[in-house]
């Protein structure tokens, strides 16, 4: 620990010299004499330099990697009068547009040549200055520094902000120690369903960087936003065509020191591309074993993984100010991991109840396709339509062995037990989205969105076994403890999610001089969602001694066996054939409709003080149905609740500009939190040694935010913050562990009032800078966030029906202290560019779930991760990527949170390496 923090520290506080981020210039070249045709072949020269282009077939040119300054161009063609352009002003994360008409003869001014500059939301210096200029707080993370980072995806980007960090093992993002229910997903501005049942927000994992332009996290809240939220807004915001064409392949292989080329199991399922067409059950005889599917894993060598991806845009000239651009994305990646630890339920140092020792084979395959078009009619009017399909499919085998209190465990220590869970997950997730932005004069604007999205989660054919190993003879035969033990399950959701935004923006003055500007909106969203789950389960016949081959379970889960009485099948609801209510599946229907209007006003008090006041009134309707075996304490087994819930809610930024180069901010909002379905819905969940279920008397969370922040922008991409932040969650909802005759057995329950508070550092420096006169250049830079913070929920043990342990807790995931840092190296000449970034990620321990009946917490160990990133680009055509990631292969573990500290979950992920070719036409 002392090492990790003498590191961080080295890295925060290296001291900072000049810094300069690049420019470009693109642009389209017509002939005049042709009735403006396109150009080829043109030159543009930067005047007194070497860097320069020449257009393609379309009269279309691209220099990039410009350093800020004041230039000179130089446009020429044979046989046509050369033409120079002086005072061309390149800023750092900006791209100026110069459109130049060219002719044989005289007769060219210089006032037809259209200069227009617009900046680009995925560089580093361009994102620091939208952070500067906002009034609300404010981080970003874009392209440039997801590439530097060997960033692959949303979820993995968004650690690498302040304050932020990731559950292991689950894609639950915590934001200021809060988590997946707390914050929330947009994509472009509009929210998006989830694809797990358990969770509220999508998987961000599902989003590659090939898609991202940028990913924001909004931790201060502003009208404009859904207010369901206390940790964070996370937007995605997708690519765009900006260049003039482009068309760009990438490939990479890779692989991991703990599967590649090694023996590894795998369900018999979806294929090898992730694809499983039968994801629902076809049972309606239950004397009929009408199972698709092996019950016996398939044993196979992990091949290397691949990534692939195709990029390809192209933009069109319609008219002078009008044109069409089209951005299509596809890829597809593939990943083999496996965990060797162990699996302990400790409840006391005295009292210990199963011991496993466990091996986990997981596979994961994604494929994804985006698609883009953008009219812009006119440097008014944008009319936009983005398409995103994603299908991603998730395979894992869970074999662990060992003894349990509920099974094989008794007067023969000889006596061992084999539990082997097959669980596959298969999502696919349609999004679509239609975006208009339009200015009318100089100081009024409407922007409308409106995005329809759907989304599939299939968990077709889990499978469990529970076998009884007898060391003294060598045999296994099947448990007969209880018929869960060895089943066969189908689960499918299916949401949709329909939502809309719009608002007017009146300015005070015109759009770009103004003393502020006042907005009048509204929100909506509506939202389906339904979800249903079946359990066959396996009854064999007792005191009969069922022995099996455990590599060959097909030769004992068979049609012959099920007719000759070996075994019988029945659901969750029974065994009772010729009865339709056998077949009817655990089941919930949700619905959740939102309508909010909003005001938001923005006042400068002179050049150096500006306040934004938004008040926003929401609606919030959900109901929640279900059909299950489970009752709940108040209600039955087959009920519904609903919620409806009125508020108005404020929320207030301010910032003192100081200098041109330090901002004094503070905000303070007022929001709130809604349960989640399946935290309400009392369908139970069960892993392979674990059981969750939701809690009906679940009630919404009320919260109150308040921050304040210290910026200091040195140069263009540098950056200095300190951040102080405090909340007030009033009946806060947390996972708990609570007593029951099942082993680890976990639900929700408005715990208490929480509060945190908290002390962000973040920083962004150049150590070392040089360029020469012919523009080779250097760069040596550093970033580092740290996050210190205080979590405390106290229990309110007059109001809830569980037995809390002791009278406080710490907040479930809320790591007391997080940590980013990197250390880059560049250098570019040219076509040329090459990259080099040490990355490291640390988060100290945190709670896991919330412990109950005397039981401890079960807490997360803190882990070091360190990853090393290289890239080289031959020429502007051949790229170079090669990733080493978790170098330090630490030890992941979860442990009971008794003085001894004593270890429940162990395992290792292995250190993952890949290499990759992008070939830039």
């Amino acid at each position: 620990m002392r090492l990790v923090l003498l590191s961080f520290l080295f890295i925060a506080t290296i001291s900072f010299s000049n810094a300069q981020d690049t420019g470009s210039i693109v642009g389209k070249i017509i002939d005049k004499e042709a009735n403006d045709e396109p150009l080829a072949f043109a030159n543009v020269l930067i005047k007194g330099t070497t860097k320069g282009t020449t257009t393609d077939f379309d009269g279309l040119y691209e220099i990039g990697n410009v350093a800020p300054g004041t230039y000179v161009l130089n446009f020429s063609y044979l046989g046509y009068e050369t033409i120079e352009i002086p005072n061309i002003v390149i800023e750092a994360g900006k791209q100026t547009t110069i459109n130049v008409p060219m002719a044989a003869s005289e007769g060219m001014s210089l006032d037809e040549v259209v200069v227009t500059t617009t900046v680009s939301k995925d560089t580093e210096a361009a994102l620091l200055l939208d952070q500067k200029k906002a009034i609300e707080i404010k981080t970003a993370i874009g392209a440039q520094e997801l590439a530097k980072k060997a960033v692959s995806n949303a979820a993995d980007a968004t650690t690498k902000v302040t304050g932020v960090n990731k559950k292991e093992g689950s894609s639950k993002i915590y934001v200021r120690g809060l988590g997946d229910r707390y914050n929330s997903t947009t994509f472009n501005g509009l929210p998006l369903p989830a694809n797990d049942p358990g969770n509220k927000n999508i998987d961000l994992s599902l989003f590659g960087t090939d898609i991202i332009e940028n990913v924001g996290i909004s931790k201060s809240f502003s009208s404009n936003l859904s207010s369901d939220v206390a940790g964070a807004n996370i937007d995605i915001v997708s690519k765009e065509m900006t260049a003039s064409s482009l068309f760009k392949v990438s490939i990479s292989a890779g692989g991991n020191t703990q599967t590649t080329f090694k023996d590894f199991k795998q369900i018999d399922g979806a294929n090898w591309v992730g694809v499983n067409s039968n994801t629902n059950h076809e049972i309606r005889d239950l004397t009929k074993y009408s199972f698709t599917n092996s019950y016996s894993p398939n044993n196979s060598i992990a091949s290397p993984e691949l990534s692939l991806s195709i990029n390809y845009g192209k933009k069109f000239q319609i008219s002078d100010e009008s044109t069409i651009s089209i951005f299509l994305v596809g890829s597809f990646d593939n990943s083999y991991s496996f965990q060797d630890g162990v699996s302990e339920n400790i409840i006391t140092a005295d009292n210990i109840g199963s011991q496993f020792n466990t091996e986990t084979y997981s596979y994961n395959a994604s494929k994804m396709l985006m698609g883009n078009l953008v009219y812009k009619i006119n440097a008014n009017h944008k009319l936009s339509f983005n398409h995103l399909f994603v299908h991603s499919n998730n395979q894992k085998i869970q074999d662990f062995e060992g003894t349990t209190t509920d099974v094989g465990r008794g007067s023969d220590d000889n006596r061992l037990v084999n539990l082997l869970l097959q669980t596959e997950v298969q999502n696919r997730l349609f999004v679509n989205q239609l975006l208009s932005t339009n200015k009318f004069g100089e100081s009024f604007d409407i922007n409308a969105s409106l995005g329809y999205s759907s989304i599939y989660n299939d968990e077709p054919d889990r499978r469990k076994n529970t076998f009884i190993i007898d060391n003294d003879d060598n045999t296994t035969r099947i448990s007969q403890n209880a018929v869960r033990d060895n089943s066969r399950f189908y689960g499918n959701l299916f949401e949709n999610d329909i939502s809309g935004n719009l608002n007017a923006i009146k300015y005070l003055g015109d759009r770009f001089e103004n003393k502020g500007k006042i907005t009048l909106g509204y929100n909506g969203r509506v939202t389906d969602r339904k979800f249903d789950g079946i359990y066959f389960d396996h009854n064999f016949t007792a005191p009969r001694t069922t022995f099996v081959d455990v590599n060959n379970l097909d030769n004992t889960f068979n049609q012959e066996n099920l007719s000759n009485g070996l075994f019988g099948i029945e659901t969750s609801r029974g065994r009772n054939n010729n009865d339709s209510e056998t077949y009817l599946p655990q089941l919930y229907d949700a619905k959740k409709d939102v309508h909010a209007a909003y005001v938001d006003a923005v006042y400068k008090f002179g050049d150096k003080f500006t306040a934004n006041l938004g008040l926003r009134a929401e609606d919030i309707k959900m109901n929640v149905t279900w059909n299950t075996n489970i009752s709940f304490p108040g209600f039955s087994n087959n009920s519904s609740i609903d919620l409806d819930k009125q508020y108005i809610l404020p929320s207030l930024n301010l910032k003192y500009e100081l200098n041109e180069k330090i901002n004094l901010r503070a905000s303070g909002s007022v929001t709130y939190t809604y349960p989640q379905f399946k935290e309400i819905a009392p369908f139970a969940y069960e892993g392979i040694n674990y059981q969750e279920s939701g809690n009906p008397a679940l009630l919404p969370s009320d919260n109150y935010n308040a921050e304040v922040k210290f910026e200091l922008f040195p140069k263009s991409n540098e950056l200095f913050a300190i951040g102080v932040f405090g909340k007030l969650i009033e009946n806060s909802i947390n996972r708990l562990e609570r007593n029951s005759a099942i082993e680890r057995d976990f639900t929700f329950d408005n715990s208490g009032d929480a509060t945190v508070f908290g002390v962000e550092v973040e920083t962004k420096l150049d150590i070392f800078n040089s360029e020469s006169d012919n523009f080779k250049r250097n760069n040596i830079s550093v970033g580092a966030n740290a996050t210190l913070m205080k979590t405390k929920l106290e229990y309110n043990i007059d109001n809830t029906s569980f037995n809390y342990t002791g009278d406080s807790s710490k907040l479930e995931g809320a790591s007391p202290f997080t940590a980013n840092a990197d250390i880059s190296y560049k250098f570019d000449f040219e076509e040329k560019e090459t990259i080099a970034s040490l990355v490291f990620n640390y988060q100290s321990d945190k709670v896991y779930s919330i412990g109950t009946n005397f039981q401890e917490n079960i807490i997360e160990k803190a882990v070091p991760i360190i990853d090393l990133i290289f890239s080289h680009k031959f020429n502007k055509t051949i790229g170079l990527k090669l990733n080493a990631k978790n170098i330090l292969n630490p030890s992941f573990e979860l442990y009971r949170d008794v003085p001894e500290k004593l270890t429940m979950n162990s395992y290792q992920r292995g250190v993952s390496f890949s290499a990759g070719l992008s070939l830039n036409f």
